[in-house]
């Protein structure tokens, strides 16, 4: 049987069992298509105020933790939570007549190790399936293809074979990619003609790139149609060293596992088109929940319009980020992501400094194996740095990152074996002792 009928095989299966189950995701695609081809706006924030209203009245009837908000008068009377409050008054905040109804718990421990659950109900399952089929196809990707799915593979999410196979996921462990495993895995990518898509942590497909380099290797006929990164940042090296090499556009996808899809890059730009179909995003000051002017930092907090089981309203994803207009877009656009409050970096004046101005600076040192830029004190900051012998552009390395941060920092250089990575297993390049330390004695961080 040809890999193409096996894929048509798959892909009308899917909508088949969906069909049988009473079509839930067949109707959330009907519906998230019908919000971006909305003309303003406005018509797309009256079509989502009938969702918001059912979430915010369930909540305030059934929740005990949102009872006193009952004679709320808008969004802006809720509390902005986060995963300690949500952790700490979990029984409360469930809905009483959802508590004995189906529910899927979802686990995440971040990249901290910190546990962290909540409950999706049936409807924020469907939802969460409809939104990455919408978006996978954005990015090139068509239900039933092979998936090559890169990341850290834990007994949890692992798939059992059977699973993977009907599902056409090849599960890549971001543990497992030692030049013999990089190796056999591009062989078996060249000889297998079917159509592919990439999904997975830029630094594994990084390190693939790497391999590649290292080879003198041409660009690779694998017939992928799609990559998309997600969990972290995605560097312009990458994304081009990645469409040079598998000769597809690439784009990175905001996203968590609490939520799901929260925005995703379209193929001809950089900026992040928001997932307004399920959620309401706002970017809120670091040290108020006031909301900051269009292209301005700050946290980014969403409320979930599907997940009436565990209801995440203005929910501190943690994360930092920009909303701005564009004039070719209709409804406003992330301009910007930049990672975790705990990444970035403050130069010596007390002004963030993107993550992505460091990404920068590793294709321009490719000796080094590894490299971490460390925040310590307000002038005082660690690059530890993992290469093979000596290192003889020192200089060089510190003079670009001081361009950066500032003349006056003081900067320590740190040679070490190995850079240690998260439980998630992707590694920082950017680290901020101070905000840690902060969040750890709950202070409010400033410089």
């Amino acid at each position: 049987m040809s890999y193409n009928l096996l894929n048509r095989l798959r892909y009308h299966s899917f909508w088949i069992l969906d069909a049988l189950k009473g079509g839930g995701i067949k109707s959330d695609i009907k519906d998230i298509r019908a919000s971006f081809e909305l003309e303003s706006f406005d018509s797309l924030k009256e079509k989502n105020q009938n969702y918001l209203k059912e979430l915010l009245d369930k909540a305030t009837s059934e929740s005990d933790f949102y009872k006193p908000f009952k004679n709320y008068k808008s969004l802006d009377d809720f509390p902005v939570i986060n995963k300690t409050i949500i952790r700490n008054n979990f029984d409360d905040i469930r809905p009483k007549t959802l508590r004995n109804e189906k529910c899927y718990f979802i686990y995440t421990s971040g990249s901290t190790g910190t546990p962290f659950k909540i409950c999706q109900n049936e409807r924020k399952k469907n939802r969460n399936t409809a939104d990455t089929l919408f978006f996978a196809e954005r990015a090139g990707y068509t239900l039933g293809e092979k998936l090559l799915y890169l990341r850290l593979w834990t007994d949890r999410l692992k798939k059992s074979r059977i699973s993977a196979a009907l599902q056409n996921i090849v599960q890549l462990d971001i543990c497992e990619l030692e030049d013999k495993q990089i190796h056999n895995l591009l062989m078996k990518l060249q000889k297998d003609k079917s159509p592919k898509g990439w999904l997975g942590y830029p630094s594994g497909m990084e390190k693939i790139c790497n391999y590649l380099e290292a080879q003198n290797s041409k660009p690779l006929d694998c017939n992928i149609n799609s990559i998309i990164g997600i969990s972290e940042n995605l560097s312009d090296h990458v994304r081009s060293k990645m469409w040079h090499y598998f000769g597809s556009p690439m784009v990175s996808r905001y996203s968590n596992t609490e939520n799901g899809i929260i925005a995703q890059q379209s193929i001809d730009s950089h900026y992040f088109i928001i997932n307004w179909a399920s959620y309401i995003v706002e970017i809120l000051d670091f040290n108020s929940n006031e909301p900051v002017k269009n292209g301005g930092l700050g946290r980014i907090v969403i409320t979930d319009l599907f997940n009436h089981a565990t209801p995440m309203i203005r929910y501190d994803t943690g994360d930092i980020g920009a909303i701005d207009i564009k004039p070719n877009q209709r409804f406003p656009v992330l301009c910007s992501v930049e990672g975790r409050q705990s990444d970035i970096l403050f130069n010596t004046e007390g002004k963030m400094v993107s993550p992505f101005k460091f990404m920068s600076i590793v294709p321009e040192f490719p000796e080094l194996k590894q490299i971490q830029f460390i925040q310590t004190g307000k002038i005082h900051y660690t690059v530890k740095i993992n290469v093979s012998g000596t290192f003889a552009r020192e200089n060089e390395l510190m003079a670009l990152f001081k361009s950066y941060i500032g003349n006056n920092a003081q900067v320590s250089i740190d040679y070490v074996d190995e850079i240690p990575t998260l439980i998630s297993k992707k590694r920082k390049i950017t680290r901020n002792i101070l905000v840690e330390k902060s969040k750890l004695e709950n202070l409010t961080f400033t410089l």
